[in-house]
């Protein structure tokens, strides 16, 4: 066994020695935190690729080829299984974009327009007037008319005019007041993508 006084002898030199004891010398400043690291990829990344939208630059043209059901979240009330505003689609200002439109909901019609983002959007649209001429599918606000339930299709195109944040509504009575809607932005300094 060790004598008390070896202990002592030890524990001293251990503090001493680990810079335990009193120095002249200032401790250095703490590091700083680093920043929770999906806000620091947030911060650091701007809209990702997905296979669903397609950007030709030299051309100067978007593709995205949006599905209304395509899995069973929200009820399949959703864009490629998006809703309430999860998912962002990105595309560079000025370009002409064509939707293709599919709806694969077994059960009910769906439709699709660019509309003014909202914090909350009404069961029933009174005006469901799209923010760039032509950015609404045919019979929007119908639930007996819009794209037809089980493989029902539509394309439109138009051209995002004018940079801001709007979105991706379903006007279908009762559809985007329960969520089923996504971000469209439209970038000014060209950036393109899926940001979710």
């Amino acid at each position: 066994m060790l004598k008390r006084s070896t202990l002592l002898t030890l524990g001293t030199f251990i503090l001493f020695g680990c810079g335990g004891g009193e120095s002249d010398q200032p401790s250095p400043a703490p590091a700083p935190a680093p920043a929770p690291a999906t806000e620091a990829a947030a911060t650091a990344s701007g809209p990702v690729a997905a296979d669903w939208i397609s950007v030709d630059d030299g051309a100067r043209t978007v593709t995205i080829d949006l599905v209304a059901g395509s899995t069973d979240a929200n009820n399949r009330w959703n864009f490629n299984g998006f809703a309430n505003g999860e998912a962002t689609v990105v595309v560079p200002a000025g370009y002409a974009v064509t939707l293709n439109f599919e709806n694969r909901d077994p059960v009910n019609y769906h439709s699709v327009g660019v509309l003014e983002r909202a914090a909350s959007y009404p069961a029933i649209f009174d005006d469901a007037t799209p923010v760039f001429d032509g950015a609404i599918t045919s019979n929007a606000t119908s639930m007996t008319e819009a794209t037809a339930p089980g493989g029902g299709t539509e394309s439109i195109t138009f051209t995002a005019s004018a940079a801001g944040e709007y979105a991706l509504v379903c006007p279908v009575p009762a559809h985007a007041v329960t969520g089923m809607w996504i971000g469209f932005d439209v970038s000014e300094s060209g950036e393109s993508g899926l940001r979710n």
